[in-house]
Order: C-alpha cells, then structure tokens, then sequence
C-alpha cells in the first residue's frame, strides 16, 4: 500500500513537472514572437522583408519653409523618391555676374527617410563688409557673415544625381540602375539634351515663402552681428559670431544648446549662448534692445566673447 501511494505521489510530481515545463516552453515562445518571429521546435523563421520599392508613374516632390527659434530656415517636404536617395537643397537670390543663380544656403547631405526629407538649420550667407577678413585664421570663416532670411520668396534648387558618387548601390537599383535614364517626370531633366539616352537627375526649382523673423530671433541676429567696444580694450577686430567662432576653435570648448533669446520687454531681449567648457556648461549673456539696436555684454563671458584684438 505504501509503495503504491509513493507510485501515485511520483506520478502527480512528473505530471506537475511536465506540465511546468510545457507552460514555460509556451511563455517563452510567445516573448520570442514579440521580437522575431519563430517557430515553438526553436527553429527561426525569416523575418518579413520590408516593402520593395515600386517605381511610381511620375515622381513627386513637395516641400516648405519653417524657421527655428535662432532664425534659421528648414526646408522639409514629402517625396516618393527612393530612401536613402540624397540631394542637394540650395536657396538661391539673384545672380552672379556671369548669369549664373547665386547661392546664399545649401545643404547637400539631405536624406530621404519614410518618404521625407529635412535640410539642416540655414543661415543666409552675405558678403561681410562690417569689418576687415584680413589677419584671422582660416578655419574661421569671415568673408561673409551669416544672418537670418528675411520673410518672402526663395527660390529653392532641389538636385540629386543617380551615380555612384551620390548615391547607394540600392537607391540605383530602385531607380532602374545608374543614370536613371528610363525615368520620366517634371522634377527630372536630361544631363545631356544631345543625345535620347541620356542620364537623368533631379533638377527642379521651387519658389517657396520663408515665414517672418521672430522678436527673439532679431535680437539674437543683433547680437551675433555687433561689433561692440570693451573698456580699455577699444573696439573689437570682429563681430560676437566671429569672435565666438574663435574662442570655440580652442581645445576644450565646444558648442552646446546655442542661442536662446528671452523677452524682458516688448523691445529689451535677454541673450544668451550655451556653450561646453571642458565638461562643464557655461554661458555668456548679453541684452539687445530692438528699437534701438544697441547690444551690451551682461557677464564675464559674455564680455570675453565680444572682444578680438586687432589683427
């Protein structure tokens, strides 16, 4: 009787066992399907491939302008280009002397992601005539200043080239191969008009408006162009920006947060800058007044980065 009840009390323990163990076998079956998809014998599936692009009938691109809280302009949009596909956005105004549009913003590293693009922050660039571009070092760029777009109309150049140099083997494949030749549309044209075969690119032009300046980005905008005077010091050899783009060229200092403009009145601005000394934040303030344009450093290192001694 004994032996028969350590039998049955034996059987009871291998069944709770056997199922614990078909329980856990189907838990973690059913965790490892949230992340791939696999069989319960632990024999992984293919995990489903991502949609294949399909060439559409034309291709499409639109885009606008919106501005950061700095005055910078973005240029973003929608297309059923390929991803991955890069191009080139440019803001051109007027022209060269030869004819040629003159390009005053560009960022040629645009990515199209989940039929989408977005340029980076653009400052419009015009010829520096506010101080002398002579004695400072070649990594700082003074032959023109940068400064917010005014509100209106740009015309914006989109360009994407479909080689190699510009794009991936899978965004060439996409588009048919190299050159795309057999592709039709409007924001497309021929790279050689003499021949019927000839590679395609985008090439198209938008006029797009750029929405106003913001009261707190005009007062940065006065800031980074003021040429300010610094007591037993004089005058300074550059503008804020120009001696700001010194000071970061030194080890140990790097840009953070950047610039940032708080009212204090309708027309009086509190300025600051964010920037990384070292591993610690730091960060210089200044006040601009927008009625009358003036600009005061307000603490150490806003009076440090207003003054450059003559070169």
């Amino acid at each position: 009787m004994e032996l028969l009840l350590a039998v049955v009390l034996l059987l009871i323990v291998i069944v709770y066992y056997i199922d614990w163990r078909m329980k856990s076998a189907l838990a973690l079956c059913v965790l490892a399907a949230s992340a791939v998809t696999i069989s319960c014998s632990g024999t992984p599936s293919a995990t489903q491939a991502a949609k294949p692009y399909a060439q559409p009938t034309a291709l499409t691109l639109d885009a606008h302008t919106t501005r950061t809280d700095d005055g910078r302009v973005v240029i973003s949009g929608t297309t059923n280009l390929p991803d991955g596909l890069k191009m080139c956005i440019e803001v051109q105004e007027g022209r060269l002397p030869l004819g040629t549009p003159k390009i005053v913003a560009s960022d040629c590293n645009v990515i199209v992601k989940d039929g989408t693009f977005v340029s980076n922050p653009l400052w419009r660039a015009v010829p520096n005539t506010s101080f002398t571009r002579k004695g400072w070092p070649k990594n700082i760029l003074v032959n023109d200043r940068l400064k917010p777009f005014p509100a209106g109309r740009f015309k914006i150049h989109f360009e994407a080239m479909f080689t190699g140099f510009w794009q991936t083997p899978q965004v060439l494949t996409a588009l048919g191969g190299e050159g795309g030749k057999k592709l039709k549309s409007q924001i497309l044209k021929a790279r050689d008009t003499d021949v019927i075969d000839s590679p395609m690119a985008v090439d198209y032009l938008l006029t797009l408006p750029v929405p106003p300046i913001s009261p707190g980005a005009k007062a940065i905008s006065l800031v980074r162009a003021a040429i300010l005077m610094v007591p037993d010091k004089g005058r300074s050899a550059g503008d804020v920006q120009a001696n700001l783009d010194l000071f970061l060229s030194s080890p140990g200092l790097r840009a953070g947060k950047g610039w940032a403009a708080q009212a204090k009145s309708p027309a009086a601005y509190e300025v600051s800058y964010d920037f990384i000394d070292g591993d610690k934040g730091e960060q210089a303030l200044w006040t601009a007044n927008l009625t009358t344009g003036e600009v005061k450093y307000e603490n150490e290192y806003g009076k440090m980065f207003s003054w450059t001694p003559d070169n």
